[in-house]
């Protein structure tokens, strides 16, 4: 999703920057035909015109929302004057057509008159002026204003002798259509996921409305183009304009590309680091779960207690211990595996834990620590485990394991440390997380996650994983490492992440300085590339 928006959001801008290219080179035109004629009316279409490519470069500097913090300028500034610009070409250009008389086609003997067709009217500035701006901009006014100027040029190809007009009009009918797709970001505000998901930045009609403009500009080019290049000064200087667009244009997506590559490799190294912190606060619970069973295995009432198999004082016991040391669980075993009782749940004992790892290694005289797996009511339970051998005058009489479940409490203490994502799985299933679903109080425990890299890496090889994966439907950066048994056998994982969209948003302010300084430096260079070609054009003569 990184790379896509990142891809997009440069696409944008280079559509625009070229619709700019494009109506400036129309405006140029007309203005060389103006000059030969000094006809006033075509003043506004002149203007009309560089209004236009005023308004889509202005309009290239404009980042989304969805991935720009901290603009330099307000985005809505910069949306706004875009809109005022587009606002004043298409009232400049309406009115040039409309006052400029159509060429009437001959009409023979044996013909009817063609049938004088009623004047567009132009727009009413006072009927605009009782919207507000951003409804005028996307609700109403700019599909209005953009049919009423195919249906212009339309009439000027068609109904008169203007055929040559043919090519601009197919032009301004695809940018009817890029304003028509455009009005789906007044709804963008919907609490509708599945309308959200058309009409959102980056979106499919985001993505259609530009590419109408690229095809109605396109049309536009290559309808402008044909006339400006049959004259030498005007053909070096669209030269030098085009080269200096290709330039910046490479310029610029190379330098926010590397700076997005290596934003998000920067990204992925420190969540590794942050991965193996969560490691390292697992294995300190570890160690505190293991040093908490060693006092209760040296307890000598406890020993005496399981002696004389005395209950009532194991339960006694077993009960204020667990409460003392606020652990999850404390179970006493006999050395022949029999349960003797546990804290948390004195009714339960008799059963037999003679095949728990834990267990064999303290008969062996070990101390040792685990990562195991039991059961929940919504989902697997990762815990935290410790065996210790109750030791009498040398004799093994039994074994004391303590454990703590890794809860939400947990992994949400790790998030205010360390201000990232933290879950963890039993397997591949979702134990705990710091994901919290819309009504803000559920969890989404129970998820399985899928990814088969993961799974290869991390709970079949036991090795870290790194990578950028969709985390609930959301593009995560994130790291996992394996939760190991005593044995050494992955049995879940943990997981580190950030939003990938942060990543993008913490490079937004470079990536908008790089588009205004690329569009500054293309308006600096327009007279020097006049005054180059003049003086080119000169040396013929």
């Amino acid at each position: 999703m990184l790379i896509t928006q990142f891809l997009l959001e440069n696409l944008h801008f280079a559509i625009n920057l070229f619709a700019s290219l494009v109506f400036f080179a129309v405006s140029w035109l007309y203005l060389d035909a103006w000059m030969e004629t000094k006809e006033h009316k075509e003043l506004l279409k002149i203007i009309g015109f560089a209004l236009f490519s005023l308004s889509f470069l202005i309009h290239a500097t404009y980042i989304e929302q969805s991935v720009l913090t901290n603009a330099l300028f307000n985005s809505s500034l910069i949306e706004t004057a875009a809109n005022i610009a587009k606002l004043a070409a298409f009232l400049f250009l309406i009115i040039g057509l409309v006052i400029d008389p159509i060429q009437p086609k001959p009409v023979y003997k044996d013909q009817e008159p063609a049938p004088v067709q009623p004047q567009p009217q132009g727009v009413s500035v006072a009927a605009i002026g009782t919207f507000s701006l951003q409804v005028v901009a996307w609700a109403v006014c700019f599909p209005i204003l953009a049919l009423a100027t195919f249906l212009l040029f339309l009439r000027r190809a068609t109904v008169g002798l203007e055929n040559h007009l043919k090519p601009l009009t197919f032009g301004f009918f695809f940018i009817f259509l890029y304003e028509l797709f455009s009005l789906s970001k007044i709804f963008e505000n919907t609490i509708t996921i599945s309308i959200y998901n058309i009409v959102a930045p980056f979106g499919p009609l985001w993505i259609l409305a530009h590419l109408c403009l690229l095809i109605g500009v396109a049309i536009i080019a290559k309808w402008v183009f044909q006339y400006l290049l049959e004259r030498l000064q005007t053909e070096i200087f669209m030269i030098f304009n085009i080269s200096v667009l290709i330039i910046f244009l490479i310029t610029t997506v190379s330098f926010t590309g590397l700076l997005l590559v290596n934003l998000s490799q920067n990204a992925l190294s420190h969540l590794t680091t942050d991965a193996n912190v969560v490691q390292y606060a697992i294995s300190s619970k570890q160690a505190e779960t293991l040093s908490d069973a060693e006092v209760v295995s040296q307890n000598p009432q406890l020993q005496t207690a399981i002696t004389a198999s005395d209950r009532k004082t194991l339960k006694d016991l077993s009960t204020s211990i667990l409460l003392a040391k606020k652990q999850s669980f404390l179970i006493v075993v006999a050395s022949s595996g029999a349960v003797l009782m546990r804290g948390e749940d004195n009714e339960k004992i008799g059963d037999s834990l003679s095949n728990d790892a834990l267990f064999i290694r303290a008969m062996r005289g070990e101390k040792a620590s685990s990562v195991a797996t039991h059961d929940g009511p919504i989902a697997p339970v990762v815990s935290i485990r410790s065996g210790v051998p109750i030791v009498v005058s040398g004799q093994t009489i039994g074994v004391v394991i303590v454990g703590n479940d890794i809860d939400n409490a947990f992994v949400d203490g790790l998030k205010t440390t360390t201000k990232l994502d933290v879950s963890v799985y039993a397997d591949n299933v979702l134990s705990a997380t710091t994901f919290i679903a819309s009504d803000g109080k559920s969890r989404y425990i129970g998820v399985k996650e899928e990814n088969k890299d993961v799974s290869k890496n991390v709970l079949i090889d036991g090795k870290n994983y790194s990578g950028e994966l969709s985390i609930l439907n959301v593009p995560y950066f994130a790291a996992f490492t394996p939760l190991k048994d005593v044995d050494g056998n992955p049995v879940g994982m943990l997981f580190a992440g950030e939003k990938q969209v942060s990543v993008i948003q913490a490079a937004s302010s470079s990536i908008e300085y790089t588009f205004i300084i690329a569009v500054l430096f293309l308006l600096f260079s327009i007279l020097p590339s006049f005054l180059i070609s003049k003086f080119i054009t000169n040396q013929f003569k």
